[in-house]
């Protein structure tokens, strides 16, 4: 519970965005300089098939419309 005499807490939603973007970064470039392009591509494939079934788990399947 926040009292009327605190501060307002800062928000860190973005600068922990940015560290993400960047460890994302540097691990892709370990994987690039050890193994070559292959594997990098298939961890990003892989991650961004992870990210889609969250959000398929969290906001439902999409809706199609009608065929007709």
């Amino acid at each position: 519970m926040a009292y009327p005499s605190e501060p307002p807490r800062p928000d860190f939603f973005s600068a922990n965005l940015v560290l993400v973007f960047v460890v994302m970064f540097l691990v892709f470039l370990l994987l690039w300089i050890s193994y070559g392009l292959g594997p990098v591509v298939i961890v990003g494939v892989a991650i961004n098939h992870v990210i889609t079934i969250i959000e398929h788990r969290r906001n439902g399947p999409r809706e199609t419309p009608p065929q007709g």
